[in-house]
């Protein structure tokens, strides 16, 4: 029986008390590290765009909370100016308070966001009932706070003319596409002279207004995609890549897998099949590249269907940027006699693509796909790694 065990409910809360305290005080230790990383520019001279990638590799935090502490490291921690003169932190109540483990992270974050709008004397007061209320209380009291220092509010401002933006929103769900779009009248007048003709109902038609719609809209697609006036994408005109096993194709059964990461039932292939704007890219039975189709010039529309079917994205550990946000990277460089073929080029995303050549991670083909090794700093063994988010 553990000591824990033995001990009465006072006693377990007051030894729950000292560990969340010291854990803050930990806390807070973890943030004077990121400022002081911040303040050097650690993340560049490591060939990183930001702190917030490196703590991806390196500590496997979620980029939401790397910027979440690094936002907290700059309002509690001190900086250094290039002649050597120090400046006090933006928030050094709110620090000393969580130095002393009195503060949690959720506290700090509220405290800077009401700080924003308050002035600094106010902060003293703030922290004062923060280390006797929970965050939520002490953003009701910060709010609170504001309105008696200004209960008339700012003076109001005449609405300024903003651009009305076009917004598309996409989801896949459950197999199935969910969208929706606010649009500038132009367009949308322009949508609906589409629209309008292809969903005229037929006779005998039992399909409601907003289904006939749908359908004039897959029309359109279908019609888009066979036009011959295709914007370039990626080295080659906008196409549908879908991917097949060959045994699988043959006997009619499972999924062929669309270069954007959906499976499609195999009785829907031989349709999308026919379309022009259809690529079909047949697989053997150890999954080899069996057929790409006809080849072009450079990087070729041929060469770049094998690296989709092989990489079928950006082949970096993690990613799951699609095919057609993805660039061809030579492993060997071709000013140093790399050869343009699959053994020597991957697909990686713009960012990825930066990070391979300003950073240490290294890549090699291994059984003929590509793995990486990460820099000392992330793994001192610098295991191979590979990306298997992409995986048929």
């Amino acid at each position: 029986m553990t000591a824990l065990a033995l001990a009465s409910p006072l006693e377990l809360l007051d030894e729950l008390k000292r560990k969340v305290r010291a854990l803050q005080q930990l806390h807070f230790q973890v943030l004077e590290v990121i400022g002081a990383l911040d303040q050097q520019g650690a993340a560049e001279s490591l060939g990183y765009k930001d702190l917030v990638e490196v703590f991806k590799h390196m500590l496997r935090w979620d980029p939401r909370v790397s910027r979440r502490r690094i936002k907290q490291a700059q309002a509690l921690c001190p900086t250094v100016t290039p002649t050597g003169s120090r400046i006090d932190p933006a928030l050094p109540g709110v620090a000393a308070a969580m130095a002393e483990g009195e503060l949690s992270e959720d506290h700090v974050e509220v405290l800077a966001e009401a700080m924003a709008a308050l002035p600094s004397v106010a902060e003293e007061h703030v922290v004062e009932y923060a280390r006797q209320h929970e965050p939520r209380s002490a953003k009701a009291f910060c709010k609170e706070l504001a309105y008696r220092l200004d209960q008339d509010g700012p003076e109001p401002k005449e609405p300024e003319p903003t651009r009305q933006k076009n917004v598309l929103r996409r989801q896949w769900r459950g197999g199935r596409y969910l969208l929706s779009a606010d649009l500038d009248a132009e367009t949308g007048a322009k949508l609906d002279a589409l629209i309008d003709p292809l969903a005229k109902p037929e006779p005998n038609d039992v399909r409601f207004a907003p289904e006939r719609e749908g359908d004039a809209l897959c029309e359109i697609v279908d019609l888009a995609l066979r036009s011959s006036s295709h914007r370039i994408h990626g080295g080659e005109r906008v196409q549908l890549t879908v991917t097949v096993d060959y045994d699988k194709l043959r006997e009619g059964i499972g999924t062929a897998l669309l270069d954007n990461g959906e499976h499609l039932p195999m009785n829907k292939v031989r349709k999308l099949a026919c379309d022009a704007g259809i690529i079909p890219t047949l697989l053997g039975s150890h999954s080899q590249i069996y057929d790409v189709g006809r080849r072009t010039r450079g990087i070729n529309t041929g060469l770049r269907r094998v690296l989709v079917a092989r990489d079928k994205g950006c082949a970096f550990p993690g990613c799951t940027r699609p095919p057609k946000h993805c660039e061809a990277h030579h492993i060997t460089l071709w000013s140093e006699g790399g050869e343009t073929n699959a053994d020597n080029l991957v697909l990686l995303c713009r960012r990825h693509h930066d990070l391979v050549h300003h950073s240490e991670w290294e890549i090699q083909m291994a059984g003929g796909l590509p793995t990486f090794c990460p820099p000392a700093f992330i793994d001192p063994h610098r295991r191979p790694r590979t990306n298997p988010l992409h995986a048929a």
